[in-house]
């Protein structure tokens, strides 16, 4: 269990060390307001090789209608926010700028695949 963990916080700061390498975007002129994936997306679940383990941190994405975007993850009481762009694709959506992932579409969830770890996330 504190092996899990101790990936899943550093799958985070991989995602920290992209926000700060990673160049900003500047937002998208495409109206996405009717998308269903506009809204706050909780990060609910992380499989890592065949363990599957719910997030104990908070880890929060919110999609604008106006093509930009947050990732927030919260950790023993610190806080690291991203920003980003996003645009939809055939099956999904993918960001760009601080976050560079891309998001499939489960039904009611949305999975992401980073580094041999899936992070499932569901709408608030």
């Amino acid at each position: 269990m504190k092996k899990f963990v101790a990936i899943a916080v550093s799958i985070i700061m991989v995602f920290s060390v992209l926000a700060l390498t990673a160049c900003g975007g500047g937002g998208s002129s495409e109206d996405l307001s009717d998308s269903k994936y506009v809204g706050t997306w909780k990060g609910v679940e992380m499989t890592v090789a065949d363990e599957s383990e719910e997030f104990q941190d908070d880890i929060i994405l919110t999609i604008n209608g106006d093509g930009t975007g947050t990732l927030v993850g919260s950790e023993e009481g610190e806080t690291e926010e991203s920003s980003f762009t996003w645009e939809p694709t055939s099956d999904g959506f993918k960001t760009k700028g601080d976050v560079k992932m891309t998001f499939k579409d489960d039904g009611d969830k949305i999975t992401s695949k980073i580094i041999g770890v899936t992070m499932v996330f569901e709408k608030q």
